[in-house]
């Protein structure tokens, strides 16, 4: 007989605060931040230099009124919206626009699968009730490699790069030794891993870690620019962060050479003993098994070398077959059961649903989906994959309110 309780698992929302928070750190430079977005501007004497420009238009001309000076140039750091969402506050200045020669195909891409970005933000960041928009503002001038913009009393060196995209711009202004690294460190685990989301570039991201770590720096603003590293810390979270991308790295390279199946591969590849509490790697955003995921699918392929998989039938028909196998859906539940009473919910949910892709409209199996993932959700501090159990979960209580069960 079960006796646990069960959490309510809440998930996490951070796309609806409209609360900028400002701060100039160093003279010349200001910042905003949004707790999943950051910008930050640098005054130059002779006009203003835009590092991002948050995630929507209504909290960047926040930042607009803010800023003294014109502003000269805007330069994107990659094209993720939360990076690129809020242009269209600042083009009354009729700013340059500069990024990485790749950005403009990023946003053509967004729209052509405006729909399915909805479906992804929906289950992401626990925002069901998302529009995804589409109006972005390009960039004027792009390129890739190196670019210098001199402006009255800084230097502005730009380099592209592949990490978290393959339209990464970061900027280094010697005058000030402070670097704008964009999402090359986000103050939690990297994120090189998204279940959703395109492969990300492990190997590239650290060697471009590694080049902004040979500058003479005292700053660098990160994620987005919500985040500033002083002095001896700019250096421990590049360690720390080019350090766990080069071991997970080498291990799933070491892994696909010995032929493990990926399935195992997320459970044999280890963060280190002693970075598992660096406070610069927290799991709080991405996860070990998705950087794994995305390491495995950049250099693997699809292919599992399991011959039943090469060009296989639609899921729920083979599970279908298995389950006529059964013919007792009772079977089912009781293992799963089983299994959650003795904490193996992943295994449980997966056993599970040999009967939900057989038979959706079963009301135990939907009921006891609902157990299986609260209590995977419950301890589950990585904000992308804590939403994923929400979202299933509130898909459930609808079907089941729909049925008059609830």
């Amino acid at each position: 007989m079960n006796d646990k309780k069960i959490e309510e698992v809440k998930g996490r929302q951070i796309l609806q605060v409209q609360d900028v928070f400002f701060n100039n750190p160093l003279k010349d430079v200001y910042t905003a931040a949004l707790p999943i977005a950051g910008c930050a501007w640098v005054d130059t004497g002779d006009g203003v230099v835009l590092i991002d420009t948050l995630i929507r238009e209504n909290v960047a001309k926040k930042v607009y009124r803010k800023i003294k000076g014109k502003i000269k140039y805007i330069i994107y750091t990659h094209g993720h919206r939360d990076h690129v969402g809020g242009a269209a506050a600042f083009l009354a200045d009729n700013p340059e626009i500069i990024a990485n020669k790749y950005l403009s195909d990023r946003l053509d891409k967004y729209k052509i699968l405006a729909a399915h970005r909805a479906h992804v933000t929906a289950v992401q960041f626990n925002f069901p009730d998302i529009k995804y928009h589409t109006n972005y503002i390009y960039p004027t001038k792009t390129f890739l490699g190196e670019m210098t913009i001199s402006l009255g009393n800084k230097t502005f060196k730009l380099h592209t790069a592949r990490a978290e995209t393959d339209d990464v711009c970061w900027v280094h202004v010697p005058e000030i030794k402070t670097a704008f690294i964009g999402d090359l460190i986000i103050g939690f685990f990297p994120n090189i891993g998204n279940p959703w989301k395109p492969t990300r570039f492990a190997l590239d991201w650290a060697k471009t870690l590694e080049e902004i770590r040979n500058l003479d720096l005292e700053y660098i603003f990160c994620s987005g620019a919500g985040i500033m590293y002083k002095g001896k810390r700019v250096y421990k979270a590049l360690n720390a962060n080019i350090e766990i991308i080069r071991s997970l790295h080498d291990q799933v390279v070491d892994y696909i050479n010995q032929g493990m199946h990926v399935s195992e591969m997320i459970h044999a590849v280890k963060v280190p003993e002693h970075l598992k509490k660096n406070p610069y790697l927290k799991i709080r955003y991405s996860r070990p098994e998705f950087f794994v995921y995305n390491v495995y699918r950049w250099y693997h392929g699809y292919f599992d070398d399991n011959p039943a998989h090469l060009l296989p039938r639609p899921e729920k028909e083979v599970k279908a077959e298995i389950f006529g196998l059964i013919e007792d859906p009772n079977k089912i539940l009781n293992r799963a059961r089983e299994l959650f009473d003795n904490d193996q919910s992943q295994l449980g949910l997966q056993i599970l649903d040999v009967l939900i892709q057989a038979d959706p409209e079963n009301i135990e199996a939907r009921k006891l989906r609902i157990e299986l993932l609260s209590e995977l959700g419950a301890q589950d501090y990585c904000l992308m994959s804590r939403n994923a159990w929400v979202y299933f979960i509130d898909k459930d209580k609808e079907f089941l309110r729909s049925k008059g069960e609830i």
